[in-house]
């Protein structure tokens, strides 16, 4: 694992048996510790939790000749598992050197009875 000032950090807040190093800053952040890149520290936050959105947004990228069948794909497949189409943007051209790829944004809410899909 490399030695970053994130890791070594991380190491010095919490001993938490872990093989790789998402794995102990997922615990801190389970914990409410959040690293702030700016200061390169880890900081803690109680603040209580907002509710959850409803909202689910997918940015489909893809070759521009396919971007808007393969939108289609997840349009029908989200319907069809209780999403409700909010809003779906144009297809936006990627700048180069990725400009034979476009991106469509679509923006679902869950409308299930459940808060899981």
């Amino acid at each position: 694992m490399k030695k970053t000032a994130k890791y070594s950090k991380a190491c010095q807040i919490l001993t938490f048996p872990h093989q790789y190093q998402e794995q102990l800053y997922s615990e801190l952040n389970r914990l409410g510790w959040y690293w702030q890149a700016d200061a390169k520290e880890w900081e803690r936050d109680n603040t209580p939790a907002n509710s959850a959105t409803r909202l689910i947004r997918i940015r489909v990228w893809a070759a521009k000749e396919i971007v808007e069948n393969a939108a289609e794909l997840f349009l029908e497949n989200a319907e069809s598992n209780g999403l409700r189409l909010i809003e779906k943007s144009p297809p936006y051209p990627c700048r180069p050197p990725k400009q034979l790829e476009s991106r469509i944004y679509l923006t679902f809410e869950n409308i299930t009875n459940s808060d899981e899909l």
